[in-house]
C-alpha cells in the first residue's frame, strides 16, 4: 500500500484499519487472558498495529494467527474490547454536547446543576454507544485474504512494544 493510500485509511477510517483494529482488540483480549498481569495497550494503522506492553515477542504473532482465526469463524465479538479509544471518545463527545445543550438552554433549566446531570446521564449511555459504535464503524472483521507479515519488538518511550504487520491484497484503496 502506496503511503497517499495508508494516509487515507487512516484519516478517514478505512477499511484496512477497521480490520487491523479488530484483530488488534482481538490479540489483546488473548494476550491479556495468557498475561493477567501485564497491561497491554494498542492502536491500528493501514499497515497493522502495535500492541504496547512487556510480552514475549515470540508469542505476538502465533496470537495474533489465533486472534485472526477466531475472528473469522465464529467468535466476531472478539473485535469489541471494553477499554477501547472509542469508548473514550464518544463518552466525551456524547457528554460534552449533553452538558452543552443543556448549558444553553434558558432559566431555569440552563443551570450548573443541570448540566451536571446532563453530563451524568450522557456519560452513563456512552459505554453502550461507544460499544456500538466499535461494532458499526471502527471495526470490521478481517478479509479472508488478510494475513499477518510479522510481529518485532521495539521500544517506546522506554517501555517494550511490538508492531504486527498486515498485508491485506484486497483493501488497497479507501473503501475497497
Amino acid at each position: 500500500m502506496n503511503p497517499a493510500a495508508q494516509l487515507t485509511q487512516q484519516l478517514f477510517l478505512g477499511k484496512a484499519v477497521r480490520e487491523n483494529h479488530a484483530l488488534e482488540h482481538a490479540t489483546i483480549t488473548l494476550l491479556s487472558n495468557k498475561y493477567p498481569d501485564i497491561r497491554l495497550a494498542g492502536v491500528s494503522i493501514a499497515k497493522g498495529f502495535f500492541i504496547f506492553g512487556d510480552v514475549p515477542t515470540d508469542i505476538i504473532l502465533p496470537t495474533a494467527e489465533e486472534a485472526l482465526e477466531r475472528l473469522r469463524k465464529n467468535e466476531p465479538e472478539l473485535a469489541i474490547h471494553e477499554r477501547c479509544g472509542t469508548n473514550l471518545a464518544v463518552a466525551g463527545f456524547v457528554t460534552a454536547g449533553a452538558a452543552t445543550f443543556v448549558a444553553r438552554m434558558r432559566k431555569p433549566f440552563g443551570t450548573f446543576s443541570n448540566a451536571v446531570i446532563a453530563a451524568t446521564v450522557a456519560l452513563y449511555f456512552s459505554r453502550p454507544l461507544g460499544m456500538l459504535m466499535q461494532k458499526l464503524v471502527t471495526t470490521h472483521t478481517p478479509h479472508p485474504a488478510m494475513k499477518l507479515v510479522s510481529a518485532k519488538r521495539f521500544m517506546w518511550l522506554g517501555g517494550p512494544a511490538h508492531f504486527v504487520s498486515t498485508d491485506n491484497p484486497e483493501v488497497s484503496g479507501l473503501f475497497s
